[in-house]
């Protein structure tokens, strides 16, 4: 696995382009009614009546209403999402050794059958020529079966460490991002170790 990938993960800001920009949105807003009212009334003093600021209050409750209600269910929404983090991390580690599992069986499946011609040296007589092929290609298929699970747990891990980096902060990120590299290198290491 690629731990660039899981580098520039840690490294994204947590603000998504779609939240800035409702963000953005909504000071711009508050700015014009803020700003612009007093400015126009201040011009036009006539066009303040009892309507106008019954409205104008009206306004300001909901503006405040809806600028606290979204921000809270961001909030909540993280906070919710916090407490999933110790299992998704969890998650990452087992998922990480049933992967370096998953690789040393393919390994030592490709090297067992390529150990067979050795082992068993009357394979090479023409008449066992079907028996040959036979065990060529279960090995081969198996080991290719292998591999095929090893990427779809690969996957899997990438999608855990996104709802990581998703809902952790600040050094807990780098804590769970370092723990889960050390995992990563240690099982490299047992995977390089059973190839030779």
């Amino acid at each position: 696995m690629e731990t660039q990938q899981t580098d520039n993960l840690y490294d994204q800001p947590t603000w998504s382009t779609k939240n800035i920009l409702i963000i953005i949105l909504k000071w711009i807003f508050v700015l014009i009614i803020l700003v612009g009212s007093p400015i126009y009334l201040s011009k036009y003093p006539n066009d303040y009546t009892p309507m106008v600021d019954v409205m104008f209050s009206i306004f300001l409750f909901l503006l405040a209403y809806w600028i606290g209600f979204s921000d809270e269910i961001e909030r909540t929404t993280k906070k919710i999402n916090q407490k999933w983090l110790p299992q998704a991390e969890s998650v990452v580690y087992r998922l990480l050794t049933l992967h370096s599992n998953v690789k040393r069986f393919a390994i030592s499946t490709s090297q067992n059958c390529s150990k067979t011609n050795c082992d068993l040296p009357e394979l090479q007589k023409e008449e066992l020529k079907a028996v040959r092929i036979k065990i060529k290609t279960d090995c081969e298929t198996n080991s290719q079966r292998l591999e095929d699970i090893a990427r779809q747990l690969e996957d899997a891990i990438e999608d855990w460490r996104r709802f990581i980096a998703a809902n952790c902060n600040g050094e807990e990120c780098g804590r769970i991002f370092d723990a889960i590299q050390e995992r990563q290198s240690k099982l490299e290491i047992d995977i390089e170790k059973n190839k030779v």
